[in-house]
C-alpha cells in the first residue's frame, strides 16, 4: 500500500470516527437534544445557574477535589465544545480551570464574569465563590449543551455527595443517550385549544435595546404560603405546576392586553419511563411547545386554572412533550449539520415569553459538611432584549421566582414587576 493510500485511509477513518464519536477518549459527540441547545446559541446562550448563600466558607480544596472525582464519572464537565463538529473536547482542563475565588462581596458588576464565559474555549463548568469572612455567595454555571435542568441537580448533587467524602457505587454511570426514553411512546395530534392558537402570538414583555447590563431579579413565597398554596391545590385537583402557570398566564394577558395566551412548557422526559440506576446527566427535557390559555377580565383565577390543567392533562396524556424528538434523533446523524441547523431553528422557535419549573432542589442532598446552605435558587441563561422567562425553583419549602435579564436600566423594573405581581396573583388566591 502506498503512502498516498495510507493517508487517505487514515483520514476516512478519521472521519469515520469522528461521526461515531468512537476510537478517541478525548471526544464525545453530542446528542440530538444537545445539538438544540447549540444551534440557538446566538439567542439563547445556553448556560445553567445555581444560586447559592452559605453560612460557613466552602473548603476550596475539597471542592476541586469533588470536580476532579465527578470528572471520572461526567468527564464532560473539563471539556470544552466545538460548535462546528458537534462534540465535547478534551483540552486538558482540570478543576483549577473551574473554580474562581473572589475575596469580596457580590456586586452585580461581576455577574458577567461570573456567569458568561465560552463554552468552545473553557470548561462546561464553572463555579464562583465570593467569600466574606464566614459566610460564601456561590454561583455555579453548567452548560446546557451538556445537561438540562434535572441533569444540572444531579450533578449538583453528585458533587456535593464527592464533597463530604461519600464513594458513589462502583459501577455508577452517566448515560447521556435518549433512544431509551422514545421506545413505546406515541405521540398524538395536537389538542384542539392547541390548534385555535396556533396563528396566536404572545408580544414581548420589555422593548428592544441595545443593552448590555445583567440582572438577576427575583422574588420569594415564604414557607407558609408555599404550604397553604399546595393544600390549596390537592383541594382543587391541580398541580402546584398548573397554580404558577395560571399565575403567569393571568399576569401576561393583563399586561399585554391579550385575550389568548400561548407559552411554552418544559417537560422533563425521565419522568416518563421508571427510575434509572444510573446518572443522566444529559439533554432529556421536552416541551409542550403551545400552552393555549384564554382569558376575559371577568374570568376568576379559578377559572382559568382549570384551562390550564385540562390542557396540561390532555398534552400529558398525548405526549405532546415528544413531538418532533423522534425525527430529529433519526435524522440526527444523517443529515448535514448546516442543514439540520435551519431545520432546528424552525422546528424549535425560541418564544419571547416563556416559563420553566426547575423543581425542588433537595436540601438533605445539597449540602457540603461545616457549611450550611441557608438560600439556593436555581435559573435559566440571561435572555437578551425583549425576551423574558419566569424560571421557578424550590429550596427548603421556599419557593423564590427568577428571571435573567441582559438589557438597559428599566429592564430590571419591569422584570422585578412581573416577578412580584406573580406572587401578587398567587396570594390573592389564597385569600379567596
Amino acid at each position: 500500500m502506498d503512502k498516498q493510500t495510507q493517508n487517505q485511509k487514515k483520514i476516512v477513518i478519521g472521519f469515520c470516527r469522528r461521526k461515531t464519536g468512537k476510537g478517541s477518549n478525548n471526544i464525545t459527540k453530542c446528542e440530538c437534544m444537545d445539538f438544540v441547545e447549540a444551534t440557538h446559541r446566538n439567542q439563547v446562550y445556553p448556560l445553567l445557574y445555581c444560586r447559592m448563600e452559605t453560612m460557613g466558607n466552602l473548603d476550596t480544596a475539597r471542592l476541586k477535589n469533588a470536580i476532579h472525582l465527578s470528572s471520572k464519572i461526567v468527564p464532560e464537565v473539563l471539556y470544552s465544545y466545538d460548535f462546528r463538529r458537534g462534540c465535547f473536547v478534551n483540552q486538558g482542563f482540570t478543576a483549577d480551570h473551574t473554580v474562581i475565588i473572589k475575596q469580596y462581596d457580590l456586586v452585580e458588576a461581576d455577574l458577567v464574569e461570573a456567569l458568561r464565559w465560552d463554552l468552545s474555549q473553557r470548561p462546561q463548568l464553572r463555579i464562583t465563590i465570593y467569600r466574606e469572612e464566614r459566610k460564601d455567595t456561590v454561583l455555579i454555571g453548567m452548560s446546557h449543551i451538556l445537561t438540562d435542568g434535572n441533569g444540572f441537580l444531579q450533578y449538583l448533587y453528585l458533587l456535593a455527595f464527592l464533597y463530604n467524602g461519600k464513594s458513589p457505587a462502583v459501577h455508577l454511570q452517566n448515560k447521556r443517550e435518549i433512544a431509551p426514553l422514545l421506545k413505546n411512546i406515541h405521540v398524538q395530534p395536537p389538542t384542539v385549544q392547541t390548534r385555535r392558537g396556533r396563528y396566536n402570538a404572545v408580544p414581548p414583555l420589555r422593548p428592544v435595546s441595545n443593552g448590555k447590563n445583567y440582572f438577576w431579579l427575583n422574588c420569594s413565597i415564604t414557607s407558609d404560603d408555599l404550604t397553604a398554596l399546595q393544600a390549596k391545590a390537592k383541594k382543587c385537583g391541580v398541580s402546584l405546576n398548573d397554580v404558577f402557570m395560571t399565575a403567569y398566564v393571568r399576569v401576561i394577558a393583563r399586561l399585554q392586553h391579550i385575550n389568548k395566551v400561548v407559552i411554552p412548557c418544559p417537560a422533563d422526559l425521565r419522568r416518563f419511563q421508571s427510575e434509572p440506576d444510573h446518572l443522566t446527566i444529559a439533554n432529556m427535557t421536552g416541551i409542550y411547545k403551545r400552552l393555549t390559555v384564554e382569558f376575559m377580565p371577568q374570568h376568576t383565577f379559578y377559572t382559568t386554572l382549570v384551562q390550564v390543567h385540562l390542557e396540561m392533562t390532555l398534552q400529558k396524556a398525548g405526549y405532546r412533550c415528544f413531538a418532533g424528538i423522534r425525527p430529529l434523533h433519526c435524522v440526527f446523524n444523517k443529515v448535514f449539520r448546516p442543514v439540520l441547523s435551519c431545520t432546528v431553528k424552525a422546528a424549535y422557535r425560541v418564544l419571547p415569553v416563556s416559563y420553566t419549573n426547575m423543581g425542588i432542589v433537595d436540601h438533605n442532598r445539597l449540602y457540603f459538611e461545616n457549611s450550611d446552605v441557608v438560600s439556593c435558587s436555581l435559573a435559566g441563561t440571561f435572555r437578551l432584549p425583549p425576551d423574558f422567562q419566569l424560571t421557578i425553583s424550590t429550596f427548603r419549602d421556599v419557593c423564590t421566582f427568577n428571571c435573567t435579564l441582559t438589557g438597559s436600566a428599566g429592564d430590571d423594573i419591569i422584570g422585578q414587576q412581573i416577578l412580584e405581581q406573580v406572587k401578587s396573583e398567587l396570594l390573592a388566591w389564597l385569600a379567596e
